[in-house]
């Protein structure tokens, strides 16, 4: 629909690309420039492949690419296995319902703050272990064991797994909209077979495509994860990304051509690793169509319900209890192991602390709102002149730009953030207000545009063409009827995209050059020596600036439709 005008709204695109895009682009040839050697601010002006042939030489190198890919393809296969099954098993459901209305605060978490949780309740002198101690375990001291930050990963591994698979499920949930569903059931049925078979042959193979990148996505992310690698993950040596990160902070400022070198093997190995899974689609599709006319209607995992509703009720009961922990801590005064509860509460350390929060999180605060502001206006931009290109023509940037909008999330942050900084600070814009809303963007808008383009692109555009008709304005028809009715998913796409801004670390670390301390920051530079009652505090400030949001989400559509039982669903 022509609200502004097509000329004015055929910039959007543009501006939208520049917003997200363009700097992901400048930052990859900006890491791998100084990659060969070419980094004239610290006196490297040869080319030169030395610096890829030394990273092996490295002790950790060759061992931190082993644990990054093998947490990194385990998270993602569990994750991905974890919600496909709950889906199949509870779809439909009275549980499946519960689960939909239920999926979006488990995502308000941030990782940080959920990961801090996680360790209180699995580390050895951890909520579960004095749970059943000494009674089941005969501990009185905690015991000489290795729950987080073991060698493998493994920790690492189990947590990005249960933070992701909500995020899955969640797309799964939008896909299965777009498909239509029930109906397919209802015919799956009528031939015989069971939910197992139901779902693997007709609605997953229909489904996948719809998942693929969201998959990618999340693939992408464990490979190169930092800021839960440095709270849960390995040190000795750290996965790949952490020890990247460490080599561009290195004092050695040559290190920083090492972190370059790193990050463009991180690089390459994210790309393959999204080739290979990319192949392995097209293998499973050619080697199991006799599975998909085998006849068979009914399988043992049709039986299997209860497992699901287990897995999934465990994936709450985790996350609750990651939450409750970190508020027992903050209140905690003194408690010794192995008492299961504290013995004395105080509220000294929200006192003490509050005061040193008041600066992070209103940093935090403006540049999530600000950040996801423009995220949104450049977005309903796009869809706006979609729709005017799609009553116009047959082609539509929108579905161009659909592919492009996930290149930030499916290249590693910490692969192109160093030249970002380079960039950013030859532009004078680095340790900025605007620096940093830019860089924040780059990574909030695919989200804002991904939760939105659905509902969006569902609207029926006839209220629009009554309401012009009326009112003889395309603007008062767009802001009085189209956004009216659309509130409720813009809203929800805002929750999202300052969420997401909220969660950033890498980018907030290297564009804030230390002059914006966020929430997210100072969490995990404290994560990892202070006192826990003192980064509980911190934790739970985290996770409350993106709840408080998700809240506004939702409360301010059910005042607004109060007596408008048509915008209740």
């Amino acid at each position: 629909m022509q609200v502004l005008g097509h000329n004015a709204l055929r910039f959007f695109p543009y501006l939208t690309l520049l917003a997200f895009f363009a700097p992901v682009v400048v930052g990859l040839f900006g890491t791998w420039i100084p990659a060969l050697g070419y980094l004239p601010a610290i006196g490297s002006k040869e080319f030169s492949g030395r610096i890829f042939s030394g990273l092996w030489l490295h002790p950790s190198f060759p061992k931190a690419v082993w644990v990054s890919l093998i947490s990194g393809v385990a998270a993602t296969c569990l994750s991905f296995g974890l919600s496909l099954f709950i889906t199949i098993q509870l779809y439909g459901s009275r549980f499946w319902n519960g689960l939909e209305r239920t999926i979006s605060p488990l995502l308000a978490i941030p990782h940080a703050a959920f990961t801090i949780g996680f360790i209180f309740l699995i580390s050895p002198s951890g909520w579960l272990i004095r749970l059943v101690s000494p009674g089941l375990t005969g501990f009185t001291f905690p015991p000489d064991l290795i729950t987080n930050g073991d060698p493998y990963g493994i920790s690492l591994t189990i947590t990005m797994a249960i933070k992701e698979t909500p995020f899955l499920l969640l797309m799964i949930m939008g896909g299965l909209n777009q498909l239509q569903t029930k109906n397919i059931i209802w015919v799956g049925r009528s031939f015989g077979y069971g939910t197992f078979g139901i779902w693997t042959k007709l609605i997953v193979p229909q489904l996948y495509p719809l998942i693929r990148l969201p998959l990618l996505t999340v693939l992408a992310y464990s490979l190169s994860v930092v800021d839960l690698a440095i709270l849960v993950g390995p040190s000795a040596p750290p996965t790949l990304g952490v020890l990247i990160d460490q080599w561009f902070n290195d004092p050695d400022l040559n290190m920083r051509l090492s972190g370059a070198a790193g990050a463009s093997v991180l690089f390459t190995i994210t790309l393959l690793a999204i080739f290979v899974v990319l192949l392995l689609e097209l293998f499973v599709r050619k080697t199991t169509t006799g599975f998909l006319i085998n006849g068979k209607r009914n399988y043992l995992v049709d039986r299997m319900q209860w497992s699901a509703r287990m897995l999934s009720g465990l994936l709450w009961l985790t996350t609750l209890l990651s939450l409750l922990i970190l508020v027992i801590w903050s209140f905690t005064h003194v408690w010794r192991f192995p008492s299961a509860w504290p013995t004395d509460f105080s509220e000294r350390f929200w006192q003490k602390t509050i005061p040193l929060l008041s600066e992070p999180m209103l940093v935090s605060l403006s540049g999530g709102c600000l950040s996801t502001l423009i995220a949104v206006i450049l977005v309903l931009g796009c869809f706006e002149y979609e729709v005017y290109r799609g009553r116009t023509s047959s082609y539509s940037v929108g579905r161009t730009s659909r592919w492009l909008i996930y290149t930030p999330l499916l290249v590693p942050q910490i692969g192109f953030m160093f030249g970002v900084q380079i960039v950013f600070t030859l532009m004078d814009i680095q340790g900025s207000w605007l620096g940093l809303i830019w860089v924040h963007l780059i990574f909030v808008l695919p989200y804002v545009f991904l939760t939105l383009a659905q509902p969006y692109r569902n609207y029926d555009q006839r209220y629009m063409d009554v309401a012009i008709s009326l009112s003889q304005s395309r603007l008062i028809s767009y802001f009085r009827i189209k956004l009216i009715m659309l509130s409720k998913p813009i809203l929800f796409s805002m929750a999202i995209g300052f969420s997401v801004s909220i969660a950033q670390y890498v980018s907030t670390l290297y564009i804030g050059a230390g002059r914006f301390a966020t929430i997210t920051t100072e969490t995990v530079s404290l994560a990892s020596g202070s006192d826990r009652r003192i980064i509980a505090v911190y934790g739970l400030c985290q996770f409350l600036l993106p709840f408080m949001i998700y809240s506004l989400a939702i409360v301010i559509p059910a005042l607004l439709f109060r007596n408008r039982r048509g915008m209740q669903n």
